[in-house]
């Protein structure tokens, strides 16, 4: 009887180092980098990237702090493209006290920011991976590290002039348009809610470049928040797979070795960095509600 016991605790025991080991492979989403936003369709939540655009993230914050953004709109929406959102276009939109911001595009490898190969080649830059949950690309000759225009990116719009964007921001909802990659401010991500975007008004790309004219089709921003102000009870709490770790590594080689009875040609053992989905769950200590879209 005492042996039964022994095996037990054995076997109880390795499955607790095994869940411990799987656990180490989620990082938690600081709710001081985690944007809310709340349409009428449900919330979108989006973890921004601060180590990489500092001074883009500190507006970010700093404009939900200021309910800039509440009662706002989504006005131009471009199905397969991006749905942009602020206060509008042109010279006579810009808010004063919210003045243009130097763009955030590229980095140096040495800001301490560890970049982890997709180990595949890519037609838009010498080499792809990700940084801390994020997809980018980096050119070592050029010592250069960028964040990626994966769907689900977020970045600040701007005018022809790269220091020009200060409120505008746009969210990549359809293919990925890597051709933008390095020529605009890229900060954050969406973590949860991409259906509530594709659920959005579209513009017609032919007329103004896809700005719905007709205020009342455009699709209002109900509230942006940062969810380290919310009570604590009520912040939702996410956790994202860790790309630098094994557990990411094991999901990259079973996608690039597919295998299937269903395959009747084997695919190439490519990865492209954009269909590398990258695990998110809701934390086991998430306290809100676990269905966004009944706000």
């Amino acid at each position: 009887m005492k042996r039964w016991w022994l095996v037990a605790a054995l076997i109880s025991l390795q499955a607790a180092i095994a869940v411990a080991r799987a656990d180490d492979d989620w990082r938690n989403v600081d709710p001081d980098n985690l944007m809310l936003i709340d349409v009428k369709y449900g919330r979108i939540a989006i973890e921004l990237f601060p180590e990489f655009a500092p001074k883009h993230v500190e507006r970010m914050r700093a404009l939900a702090r200021a309910h800039f953004y509440d009662g706002k709109s989504f006005y131009r929406v471009i199905d397969g493209f991006v749905a942009q959102g602020g206060i509008g276009e042109g010279d006579d939109k810009k808010p004063a006290g919210w003045p243009a911001l130097k763009h955030e595009f590229d980095h140096d490898p040495a800001a301490n920011l560890e970049f982890t190969s997709l180990n595949s080649p890519d037609l838009y830059a010498p080499e792809v991976g990700h940084i801390n949950g994020f997809p980018a690309a980096r050119n070592a000759s050029e010592r250069k590290l960028w964040l990626v225009h994966c769907p689900g990116a977020v970045a600040m719009a701007r005018d022809d002039n790269p220091d020009t964007g200060g409120t505008e921001f746009y969210v990549v909802i359809g293919q990925a348009p890597r051709r933008l990659d390095r020529n605009l401010s890229l900060f954050g991500r969406v973590l949860e809610g991409m259906q509530y975007l594709q659920k959005l008004n579209r513009g017609d790309p032919a007329v103004d470049s896809g700005v719905i004219k007709d205020v009342e089709q455009r699709d209002a921003i109900l509230k942006v928040q940062i969810a380290g102000d919310m009570p604590r009870k009520e912040q939702p709490r996410f956790q994202v797979m860790r790309t630098d770790g094994p557990g990411f590594t094991i999901k990259k080689e079973e996608r690039r070795n597919a295998v299937s009875d269903f395959w009747l040609h084997q695919p190439p053992k490519v990865l492209e960095i954009c269909s590398v989905a990258i695990p998110t769950r809701r934390a086991p200590d998430d306290k809100s509600a676990a269905d966004s879209s009944r706000r």
